[in-house]
């Protein structure tokens, strides 16, 4: 039950995601983090379980280490017949 959670919650994340980027926010999910610490922060439950941090915002247009590049639609996805 605790896995079917758990992937129930990231689809609901996913939703979240797209969600926002449609609002012109920019997300980013987030693992490696102290959970320990994120539960004391919040005054969360000793047993509760995170299933995923996002962080939201507006990037910035310049780019945050230079210029952003981003790949032609064309040379990323190829139709399958």
């Amino acid at each position: 039950m605790n896995t079917v959670v758990h992937k129930s919650c990231a689809l609901a994340v996913q939703t979240f995601m797209l969600a926002m980027s449609e609002q012109g926010y920019d997300t980013c999910p987030l693992e490696g983090f102290d959970s320990y610490r994120v539960k004391k922060a919040l005054h969360l439950p000793y047993h509760c379980q995170i299933n995923m941090i996002i962080t939201c915002g507006i990037r910035v247009p310049s780019g945050v280490r230079g210029d952003r590049y981003r790949l032609p639609f064309e040379e990323m996805y190829h139709k399958i017949d």
